[in-house]
Order: C-alpha cells, then sequence, then structure tokens
C-alpha cells in the first residue's frame, strides 16, 4: 500500500505489521521514559532548595530535637527525611539508643541508603530506553528496507512509487528510535549528576550527625562543636 497523505500517521498507517509492532513499543517506551522524567524533574525541583538549606544547619547548637523541628521544616530533603527516620527508631526510645554514635551511625546509613534507592527508582529503565531505542529503531529501519526490496521483486522496478513505503517506514522508524533514546538518554545522565551530588550531602550529613551526637552525649549540657564539612 502506498501512502498518499505523506503525514506522519499515514506512514504508520500503511507500514506492515512487524514495523507498526515496532513503533507501539517504542511509543509505549516513549510515554513512560517522559512520565519517569517529569516525575524525576518534580523531585529535584521540591528537594534541591530543602537540600541546600538543611546542608547549612548549625551543628554547633544541635539537639536532637532542634533538628527534629528543622527535619521536619525540610522534610524534602534526603537527609531530613533519613533523619525522621533515625529520630523516630532512636531518640524517641530514650536517651540511650541515641547516645550511641555508632548506632546512630549504622541507622543513618541504612534510611539514607533507602532514601537514594528512592530517588534512583525507574532510572535504569530510562537506561534501558537510552541503549535499546536505537537498536529498535535500527530492526525497523532494516524491515523497511528489506521491504523496499521485496516491492522491487515484486514490481520488477525500482521506481519511487514502488520504494517509496519501504523507505518511508525505515525513515520512521529510525526517527521514533531516536526520538525515544536522546530524552531518556539526557535525563539519565542528568538525574544520575544530581542524585551523586544528592549522595555526597548524605553522606556529609552523617559524618556530621555522627560527631553531633557523640558531642552531645559525652557533654549534654554543652554546645557541640562540628567541623564544617563541604554540602
Amino acid at each position: 500500500m502506498t501512502p498518499h497523505g505523506g503525514g506522519f500517521w499515514e506512514l504508520i498507517r500503511v507500514a506492515s505489521p512487524f514495523a507498526q509492532l515496532i513503533l507501539v513499543i517504542l511509543g509505549m517506551m516513549s510515554v513512560i521514559s517522559w512520565a519517569i522524567i517529569i516525575e524525576k524533574i518534580l523531585f529535584v525541583l521540591r528537594s534541591k532548595s530543602d537540600s541546600e538549606t538543611l546542608s547549612r544547619y548549625r551543628w554547633r547548637q544541635f539537639d536532637p530535637h532542634n533538628l527534629f523541628m528543622e527535619a521536619r521544616r525540610f522534610y524534602r530533603a534526603p537527609a531530613a527525611r533519613a533523619y525522621l527516620q533515625v529520630y523516630n527508631y532512636l531518640f524517641e526510645r530514650g536517651d540511650i539508643p541515641g547516645r550511641d554514635p555508632e548506632l546512630v551511625s549504622r541507622e543513618f546509613g541504612r534510611a539514607a541508603a533507602a532514601q537514594l534507592a528512592r530517588a534512583e527508582r525507574f532510572l535504569p529503565f530510562l537506561a534501558t530506553c537510552s541503549s535499546a531505542g536505537p537498536f529498535l529503531g535500527l530492526l525497523g529501519t532494516v524491515w523497511g528496507i528489506i521491504s523496499a526490496f521485496q516491492r522491487i521483486g515484486i514490481w520488477g522496478s525500482a521506481n519511487i512509487a514502488v520504494v517509496a513505503p519501504g523507505i518511508a517506514e525505515a525513515l520512521v522508524a529510525t526517527a521514533v528510535g531516536l526520538g525515544t533514546a536522546i530524552p531518556a538518554l539526557v535525563a539519565y545522565n542528568l538525574f544520575t549528576s544530581r542524585i551523586r551530588k544528592e549522595a555526597a550531602r548524605l553522606e556529609a550529613f552523617g559524618e556530621d550527625l555522627v560527631f553531633a551526637v557523640g558531642q552531645w552525649s559525652a557533654n549534654p549540657g554543652q554546645t557541640t562543636r562540628v567541623p564544617r564539612t563541604a554540602p
């Protein structure tokens, strides 16, 4: 069948069933990828300001409940969420569990790992789309070229009317494959970089927290002096 209008949807309509299947798969991958991208953009926008503010917490005035109130104010920051879990698990049980720096370090490490896992959720799908999209598009391209040669064999002619459907099918598959892969690749790299920065903030926050807890436990009536760490 030869496309009459030449529009994008007309080219898809006249494509072979196998090519249409590839395009449907690529279309679904693209829709899911964009849903993940939007979700991650919202996560970054919501957490960035809170993370930067919480990283400037005055550790010299550390008190578990005081930091708890700060974490509640800036709860969108992964470090705040991790500390809230530690506070609920240790400090609300009494003074003794919360005064053990080693125990605080272990529990904060677990909570931080859970927050990073939450931030990295669905990123492997973006990586899969960025790598598999071009190959699926290439498969559709090869199939379109094969269809063009089959039409030449059937019609015994290589004029444009005979080969155009197969060539158009091949080009559409290539375009859709790249259109699926490129946004996924860019988004994956950007979000991975952002999560690495957040992981560094979590690590610095955890080190300051453990040191502050040790000082607070040794001198419960004095202010805590914590060396500043890079955010």
